[in-house]
């Protein structure tokens, strides 16, 4: 019999867990890797063979599809036969943290792998950031430059070990090694010698699986912020167990915090180690932690006295995470810990924040990338946004998005963006696209990027509203025809040439129409006024006659003759930023979302109980005459801002339940930027609920950018033009 397994089974030991069950059943015939499917040959009825598999699968293994063929051919002893390009069909394999056995090795001063940081085995680590292509066998990957010795080929030729077959084992002997250089690119050590340092209060990098991380003690954080010219914008802290976490902030999912995935968990502070925690992420009620997930990261909680290290990514400003060890240099720190083994693919931390009983992902990437989500037939291409850049590729009824590839601003992440997507579509086999979702801003390189593919495949491409992308996100994750989505952010370009971010949408995966959006004002010299959240309050009291705040006469009158000419918007997101600057919160932006994600803190800490004028009239829901009486009013901060964001938030949601009522659709939905926001998210469930509806949020694709490409794609394969290929 002939059968064909299609799913996780590269990467993940899958052929050697088929060796070891054919040869416990004494069975005769192969394995055989073919693209990205494996075909297994056996002289029985697989029934039997396959119940035993299942029931002897790898931890990272997973078949979703079986073909059996009957086949008339001589079987000899089985065995595992070399790989040949084949159908590139199943999902690659996630990144994962190392397993409890090969802890249990690096802990034993016994063993040949005692405290070797490149530590594996086919249960875990380095995948996806170390493959090239397919099949994945060792000359395929970052290991290609290690012949392996004596005791892995041992090892790995060995039914019986762990490592049969494992295409990334190494040693101490034979693999790759760490070495640390000082900013004069001086050999001056190793592993222990940068945990010396870092303990004694130095700054300095250390290259990972996926790219490189910035790592300093949290009292050091300070000095960090100067060197790398970063005055508020929150890092990253590793801790080295569970314990160590709750002692800091409040957990929450910790099955996820300590699985093999391990991304950045945000959570809430707690309030005895606020002051510590604020150097980390100064103004914001939550924190980003995660656990170890290599070799190093083990050693380095090893040979420190120490329970929180900072551990956020290093890049130039603007620019990806460097990959490269010279460019390691190019940060300017004193100390670097490279390794040199290449990495294959870049891929950040990925970034959880739990809400309830759901997850919602702001960062998608390591331990999460390449996994496919459910779609629909034809091969087409997502582009995405310029904010959190992520491009998706469909094949074979699923699709594939891309890891994390920041903020689109840079000739660097255009050229990132190109070599993700075409290793995507090498990965995948996809030589020729049906057609590309591009977003309708005119000035968005991921719309020039999408346009660019569309020519080398000579296929249509389609304009895409990027709020209606945001709702067909949750048709796809909900699998369901038509929504009411809440679609709330920062900016997306309108239909109207307006910046829009505050609406209630009817969607399907062929059109939608905007019912109802927040109240409009002046965007004051457009991407300024984003950096600048003054210009928006200015923009609200001049609007309505008022003097304005902030500004001399002079500024204020160049700002008065932007005031015509300026595009309007009904973002909820810039809302949320006048709020912030108006409550004297933060009035300049230093990164991505700022003012808006410290206001949050006021709104968990006030009560919702005063009544401003916010109100719903036709299909516009009335804000600014609320945020003026917000603004004058002298009571507490907390209470005024919790109040003001749940009358916006209540009408917005009473907007999506008379569409939902009209249109006769049960489905609301929510997506977006702003929709992490939990004190919001919260009160448009309370909102629905008390009317019958139940809110569906993201899951499994993110709220924010990321998830755009994925809303792009699914209106691509339901628009009847598209011919499928």
């Amino acid at each position: 019999m002939r059968i064909i397994l299609r799913g996780t089974v590269q990467g993940v030991g899958f052929r050697p867990a088929v060796y070891r069950v054919a040869e416990s059943l004494g069975l005769k015939g192969h394995v055989k890797n073919l693209g990205s499917e494996v075909e297994v040959i056996i002289d029985a009825d697989p029934e039997e063979f396959l119940n035993e598999l299942r029931s002897e699968l790898p931890p990272l293994a997973e078949i979703t599809s079986i073909e059996i063929q009957e086949l008339e051919t001589d079987a000899e002893d089985f065995k595992i036969v070399p790989s040949k390009e084949g159908k590139k069909s199943s999902t690659l394999p996630v990144d994962t943290a190392l397993c409890a056995d090969c802890l249990q090795e690096m802990s034993d001063i016994d063993d040949l792998r005692y405290e070797y940081p490149f530590i594996n085995c086919t249960n875990c680590g380095a995948r996806f950031s170390a493959i090239y292509s397919l099949p994945y066998d060792r000359e395929k990957t970052t290991m290609k430059d290690f012949p392996m010795c004596e005791d892995c080929r041992r090892e790995y030729q060995a039914p019986s070990d762990r490592r049969f077959h494992a295409q990334t084992t190494s040693c101490p002997e034979c693999g790759p090694r760490y070495t640390l250089y000082n900013s004069k690119k001086e050999k001056i050590g190793g592993v222990e010698e940068f945990c010396k340092l870092i303990e004694d209060g130095e700054i300095g990098v250390a290259k990972s699986w996926g790219g490189m991380h910035i790592v300093c003690r949290l009292e050091e954080i300070p000095r960090l912020r100067e060197i790398y010219d970063r005055p508020e914008k929150p890092f990253a802290l590793m801790m080295p167990d569970v314990e160590t976490v709750s002692t800091y902030a409040t957990v929450e999912r910790e099955d996820i915090l300590q699985g093999p995935r391990r991304p950045i968990m945000i959570y809430e502070k707690r309030d005895h180690k606020k002051e510590l925690l604020d150097y980390a992420a100064p103004g914001l009620p939550t924190i980003g932690i995660m656990l170890p997930y290599t070799g190093l990261h083990f050693l380095l909680f090893k040979h420190m006295d120490v329970d929180a290290l900072v551990m956020t990514s290093a890049n130039v400003p603007g620019e990806p995470m460097i990959i490269d060890n010279e460019k390691a240099f190019d940060l300017g720190f004193d100390y670097n810990l490279l390794h040199d083994r290449n990495i294959a693919n870049r891929i950040d931390d990925s970034l959880i924040r739990v809400h309830g009983e759901h997850t919602s992902s702001i960062r998608r990437s390591r331990g999460y990338v390449p996994e496919y989500l459910d779609f629909l037939p034809g091969k087409v291409m997502g582009a995405g946004a310029d904010q959190s850049g992520c491009v998706a590729f469909s094949r074979d009824n699923k699709i594939y998005p891309s890891q994390y590839l920041g903020d689109l601003d840079s000739y660097g992440a255009s050229q990132f963006y190109r070599d993700a997507a075409d290793h995507f579509l090498s990965l995948l086999g996809i030589d020729e696209l049906a057609g590309i979702g591009v977003d309708l801003h005119p000035r968005y390189r991921s719309r020039k990027l999408g346009i660019e593919y569309a020519d080398k495949s000579d296929c249509p491409y389609i304009e895409i509203q990027h709020h209606w992308a945001h709702g067909a996100s949750l048709l796809l994750e909900h699998d369901i025809d038509e929504i009411v989505s809440i679609s709330i952010d920062g900016t997306g370009y309108g239909t109207d040439g307006n910046s829009w971010g505050g609406e209630v949408l009817y969607c399907t995966g062929e059109n939608f129409e905007r019912t109802a959006h927040l109240e409009t004002f002046p965007l004051m010299g457009g991407e300024m006024a984003v950096k600048d959240p003054r210009r928006l309050v200015f923009a609200i009291q001049r609007k309505y006659g008022m003097e304005g705040d902030f500004f001399e006469k002079n500024e204020a009158d160049i700002l008065d003759k932007l005031m015509d000419d300026s595009i309007e918007t009904s973002s909820f997101g810039r809302l949320l930023d006048a709020i912030s600057c108006s409550l004297d919160v933060c009035c300049k932006r230093t990164y991505e979302g700022e003012p808006a994600m410290k206001l949050e803190l006021l709104q968990m800490e006030g009560n919702d109980k005063i009544d401003y004028d916010v109100r719903l009239e036709g299909d516009t829901v009335k804000t600014l005459d609320g945020f003026l009486e917000m603004m004058s009013d002298t009571g507490n901060k907390k209470d005024r801002a919790a109040s003001y964001v749940s009358r916006v938030t209540e009408k917005l949601a009473q907007a999506a339940i008379h569409t939902a009522e009209d249109k006769g659709v049960d489905h609301i939905g929510v997506s977006g930027g702003v929709s992490y926001n939990r004190p919001i998210v919260r009160t448009i469930r309370s909102e629905l609920e008390s009317k019958g509806y139940d809110l569906l949020v993201h899951d499994k694709i993110p709220n924010g950018d990321m998830g755009v490409p994925l809303g792009q794609a699914y209106i691509v394969a339901n628009k009847s033009q598209i011919d499928h290929k």
